[in-house]
């Protein structure tokens, strides 16, 4: 009997990317560049490398994290040379660099470590930008939803996605509140999740979404929670509330006030919502399903003693808890 022959596994092809040309598969994985897309990777490495004071043993090896041979290699002159370097060690100066893989006709993709708000690009996520409607439950009491405004947008001066909130509302003590917030987004795409933070007079407001899409025409749904601050007791202390996120919404209004709004639990959109929000909230709390068990495995057995306790079984519980202090 002849052996069987398997084709060769995926991983021990060799790409090679050349102007113009199809890729080809070999034995080693590797990635070669020529032509224009060579010399455009060279002119781009040696102008990050201009920006360090390093010397070329130390910009290899503590920026690029790779061999000062291999850095030479990128940047050697030579009319048509090809430059070919292992998969691994592309990707090590691609996202040690922030150089974007796609302008060399790559199509391999790295999460840059340069970049603070996760490396993604922002023309990569278009789908997530528009203006949305923000809704949470009233803080003080949870009885009734807020309907705030929530836009996304790509950003005018950081490769990433920005934000701006608009909450307009007449809290449940009778006060008018228009609350603004906005900043820039940071995605781990890993996970998916959309982390907002904005930054006010020294506080710190944190909101995580994690968008899905919903039914046809780019409609979208996002879930999560926020991070912020309530006063619940007389004093100020960190607040979580569930958060869910609805759109891209179609009214267009010069005044955006105009679509916030207060949802009462007696109107007709409020089951709905209240049930979306519920849908969050069962795994979105700090006390988890578990916890909550454990806790409560510990607490019923004392309120059912004192449920069925006598009066005369109180007073004399009382009396050794007074007597005890």
């Amino acid at each position: 009997m002849s052996p069987r022959r398997f084709p060769m596994a995926p991983e021990r092809r060799r790409l090679v990317c050349c102007l113009g040309a199809a890729p080809k598969t070999g034995s080693d994985m590797t990635i070669s560049l020529s032509g224009r897309q060579r010399d455009r990777f060279k002119a781009d490495l040696q102008a990050h490398r201009e920006t360090f004071s390093f010397n070329d043993a130390e910009y290899a090896d503590r920026v690029l994290k790779v061999s000062l041979n291999t850095y030479k290699k990128c940047v050697q002159s030579g009319a048509g040379s090809v430059l070919s370097l292992k998969r691994h060690t592309f990707i090590s100066i691609f996202t040690n660099t922030a150089l974007d893989p796609k302008s060399y006709g790559l199509s391999i993709g790295v999460s840059s470590q340069a970049s603070p708000f996760g490396g993604y690009h922002k023309n990569d996520f278009q789908y997530l930008c528009g203006r949305f409607f923000l809704y949470r439950r009233t803080f003080l009491t949870a009885r009734h939803i807020t309907r705030s405004i929530l836009e996304i947008r790509p950003s005018e001066s950081q490769e990433c996605l920005s934000f701006s909130e608009l909450h307009y509302y007449t809290a449940e003590v009778g006060v008018r509140e228009e609350i603004r917030y906005h900043g820039d987004i940071y995605m781990n795409r890993e996970r998916s999740i959309l982390s907002l933070p904005a930054y006010f007079e020294g506080q710190v407001r944190l909101t995580h979404l994690q968008p899905e899409r919903s039914g046809g025409k780019g409609k979208l749904k996002m879930r999560g929670a926020v991070l912020a601050f309530g006063n619940p007791k007389g004093y100020w202390q960190p607040t979580v509330s569930c958060v869910f996120v609805e759109g891209p919404i179609d009214q267009k209004r010069s005044d955006f006030r105009e679509l916030c709004k207060t949802i009462l639990n007696t109107s007709e959109e409020y089951a709905a919502l209240s049930d979306e929000l519920a849908r969050v909230e069962e795994h979105a709390t700090i006390i988890t399903p578990l916890m909550w068990a454990n806790i409560q495995a510990r607490v019923a057995p004392d309120l059912l003693m004192v449920a069925n306790e006598s009066p005369r079984a109180a007073d004399r519980r009382n009396s050794r808890r007074e007597h005890e202090r």
